[in-house]
């Protein structure tokens, strides 16, 4: 792909795309690690989306797609790239992994294609991270095409996506960065009348993602399982150096172990710590994944490989979004075990290069995981219901340090164990009372503890009236009492509730509406829909009158979608 800046057009003009192909470059002396493979072209190809959010991450904008789409679609659409009179064959990696607690043997990029990465122009906060989290990004975002075909790794499948998993993974991600939930992310979405075979005829798609890195559980299994200790010891280098940096100077007090056995433990446990503090965000918006498998779960903490997920309408902590997952493997509440199962598994592919006297402290990483998942979902939860949990800081001022240090000690002896149980009871609650989930929290946001008609409004959304109303008196008790002791006013407390309460998530029916209007059910193919919902998306939290149908409960009729990993 080329592009050329042009004098007479200076509004319009734009730096060329420099393209790298660093993952390629860190394994030229481990051809083990990947393959160079060639595109499936989709044939008269048609841009569907577009996401301005995501292009403004490696300094693209709607001028340079105007200006440029005939080479926005021969890269992303077919998969050619061109820089400096030379072509880029993209890059398939090899992984491997355990998938529905079974090990699978190799995997790898099945239907993925690295086409290369760019210079990065985002910020943390563009991928969903918190500016204080400790996660090195780097300089370079890394560009993947999926469902562009055959791989060395495809196990007999085509390499193909077909146009509704498509459309889900780009509203998906895109829903996900909005909601402030770590993410790769959709650059722009191609579509075609080729015909994709699956349980019917469908049509064929491709979804350009970015991310920081797409590296996975699976590369240090693959590498680990197979023996291929020395690819793994130089790819644990290069994955603390450019996003855990921190890691190489690691010291591990009285240990008496060596620098290199120190450095892998402060990876694995930062790594541990990222995933525990990711699924607790999951769990705060009811995000279901779907399929957990470890080559599913990425290395710096984001949202991967958007499949079978969906988010939670009416609240069922038992809620299974993967109808291939007969077992139930990956429900709601089983997604916080299955994070720490797969820290374990990877746990176990780090002792491939981790000598004897080292091993022992693998465990420090698995109560990290933890350790970051019971802190983050106690902060949300707590935030959610309008509570601030013990070990927070308040951000309320004083003037007096020794009255804020009172009120941080107030606030621990009525916020620790009493908050937790109280945190507890109340999902008891919801599972007992099975609200909409999303809507549930909205409406308590605005819901005043003083106003009895409006408590009366959130009671009649719920199917046991004598828990909810146990629970309200507890409740209203407990949230009063903090509001005083914070000095909290009621608009303080609203606002930090709806920042964490979205009022718009991608449900099912919304995206399957999308998805038969672009397919034409029902008449002309439309992709509008899927740009509107995108901008909804966008900004979930807030109001957005415009949108408001796209948060309402879900109508009957899609009480019966389900989606599997037929893509």
């Amino acid at each position: 792909m080329k592009i050329e800046s042009n004098p007479a057009h200076v509004e319009a003009a734009t730096t060329p795309l420099h393209w790298k192909q660093g993952f390629a470059e860190d394994f030229a002396d481990f051809p083990v690690a990947y393959r160079r493979v060639k595109a499936t072209v989709l044939q008269e190809p048609r841009r569907l989306c577009w996401s301005d959010g995501a292009a403004a991450c490696i300094g693209l904008n709607s001028k340079h797609l105007e200006r440029h789409a005939h080479d926005f679609e021969s890269c992303f659409a077919q998969g050619q790239v061109e820089y400096l009179g030379q072509t880029l064959a993209p890059v398939a990696s090899a992984y491997a992994g355990h998938q529905f607690g079974v090990w699978a043997g190799q995997l790898g990029d099945g239907r993925a294609m690295l086409l290369g990465d760019l210079p990065s122009q985002a910020s943390a906060g563009d991928w969903g991270f918190d500016t204080i989290d400790s996660i090195h990004l780097s300089d370079r975002i890394e560009v993947q095409l999926k469902g562009s075909g055959q791989t060395p790794y495809s196990r007999m499948g085509d390499g193909r996506a077909v146009l509704r998993s498509s459309i889900r993974e780009f509203l998906g991600s895109e829903a996900m960065i909005g909601l402030g939930i770590p993410s790769t992310r959709a650059l722009c979405l191609y579509g075609s009348d080729d015909p994709v075979f699956r349980e019917t005829t469908e049509t064929a798609a491709i979804v350009t993602r970015l991310a920081p890195t797409f590296l996975r559980f699976g590369h240090v299994e693959f590498f680990a399982h197979f023996h291929h200790h020395d690819a793994l010891n130089h790819f644990l280098q290069k994955l603390a150096k450019r996003h855990y940096p921190k890691a190489l100077s690691a010291r591990h007090d009285a240990s008496g172990l060596n620098d290199d056995d120190l450095y892998k433990l402060a990876l694995f446990k930062s790594i541990a710590s990222r995933t525990g503090d990711l699924i607790a965000r999951w769990q705060s918006v009811g995000f279901c994944h779907g399929v957990m498998n470890t080559d599913n779960m990425s290395l710096i903490g984001l949202t991967i490989d958007y499949g079978p997920f969906g988010f939670l309408d009416q609240y069922d902590e038992d809620h299974v979004c993967n109808h291939s997952d007969h077992q139930g493997r990956y429900s709601y509440s089983n997604q916080a075990a299955v994070g720490a199962w797969n820290c374990k598994a990877l746990a176990l592919a780090f002792r491939a290069v981790i000598s004897d006297e080292a091993a022992p402290f693998l465990a420090e990483g698995l109560q990290a995981y933890r350790r970051a998942y019971e802190m983050r979902w106690q902060e949300r939860f707590a935030t959610k219901f309008g509570l601030m949990p013990a070990g927070f800081k308040t951000q309320q001022k004083s003037d007096n340090p020794q009255t804020a240090q009172s009120d941080e000690q107030n606030l621990g002896n009525d916020g620790g164990a009493s908050i937790h149980q109280f945190l507890e009871q109340s999902m008891q609650m919801l599972q007992r009372c099975k609200p909409d989930f999303t809507l549930f929290f909205r409406r308590l946001s605005k819901t005043s503890l003083n106003r009895p008609q409006e408590a009366s409004e959130l009671r009649d959304t719920v199917l046991d009236l004598a828990s909810f109303d146990a629970w309200w008196d507890a409740y209203r008790d407990i949230a009063q009492g903090q509001m005083s002791r914070l000095r909290w006013d009621s608009s303080h407390r609203q606002a930090m509730m709806l920042a964490v309460n979205p009022k718009y998530i991608l449900r099912n029916h919304l995206a399957e509406l999308a998805i038969r209007r672009a397919r034409g059910d029902h008449g002309q193919p439309d992709y509008d829909e899927i740009e509107r919902l995108l901008h909804a998306l966008r900004k979930p939290y807030d109001e957005q009158p415009e949108f408001e149908s796209y948060a309402a409960e879900p109508p009957q009729w899609a009480k019966g979608l389900s989606v599997s990993c037929s893509s």
